[in-house]
């Protein structure tokens, strides 16, 4: 059964006028709780559901379009929620040295191929390929405050490059194998080549590795000066060039050997 949204949440109507400031009129706020009530109420959080469940709303492309044309500043208004959490929660946070921050990845999964950077990645804990964004993200741990900071989108090599495209433009007889690990030795092996194409060398300088992603996250949250002393991170981002980055940045760090 659909859940109809006919005015925001009391929840998200208490906090969200501090949020006010950040939108240019009524409308771009009134999108902003109903979509915020839609992640709340809805088990369906899709943002088509949302849309089609808003009572009020006359056009159902109008949370749409407040998602990817109306000028808001997303990075603003992530940072103002940061700062407003840490505002609301300083009476039961722990101190720096008892706080952390995680590093992990996690995959949402659509039902379609449209979206942008959408891709197939093996979910380890269902055993099968979903179709899906895979998120780097950063989530701060201070006893019982417990919240999101930012995240980025992965995206693979191959799809950043368009790889298999310049590989059949330069190497036509090549045969390319279909699984990663078989076409690792041979990308180090034809790099070498497609890198003399100055386009391929510009989407290969574009591609972020998961390690990459996971320290300008650290960056941020320290610039953004988030109080902790410890990243947390499973044995997959366990590799010299984070322990290095947490060294520089002064942060212990706890995971599983790889």
């Amino acid at each position: 059964m659909r859940l109809p949204i006919v005015t925001p949440a009391p929840l998200v109507s208490t906090h969200a006028q501090a949020f006010r400031h950040l939108f240019n009129d009524v409308r771009q706020f009134n999108h902003f709780q109903n979509y915020l009530t839609g992640l709340i109420v809805l088990e369906n959080k899709s943002l088509a559901n949302i849309s089609r469940c808003i009572l009020d709303s006359a056009d159902k492309t109008n949370l749409s379009r407040f998602m990817s044309e109306s000028p808001w500043n997303p990075i603003e208004v992530n940072q103002f929620r940061i700062r407003y959490i840490f505002e609301k929660t300083a009476a039961v946070r722990l101190s720096a040295q008892e706080s952390c921050l995680i590093f992990d990845d996690t995959l949402c999964e659509h039902v379609g191929n449209l979206f942008e950077y959408v891709e197939r990645y093996y979910d380890h804990y269902e055993g099968r390929y979903a179709l899906a964004h895979n998120l780097v993200i950063s989530h701060y741990l201070s006893g019982a405050v417990r919240f999101p900071v930012d995240f980025e989108v992965y995206r693979r090599y191959e799809e950043v490059t368009q790889w298999e495209s310049f590989v059949r433009k330069h190497f036509p007889l090549q045969v390319i194998a279909t699984t990663a690990k078989a076409r690792q030795p041979l990308q180090k092996q034809l790099d070498k080549e497609l890198l003399k194409d100055p386009e391929f060398a510009r989407l290969h300088e574009q591609f972020r590795s998961k390690v990459e992603i996971v320290k300008g996250l650290l960056t941020q949250a320290i610039e953004q000066e988030l109080p902790f002393t410890t990243v947390l991170m499973d044995s997959w981002y366990l590799s010299p060039e984070l322990v290095e980055a947490f060294a520089t940045a002064h942060q212990d760090w706890v995971s599983l050997p790889s």
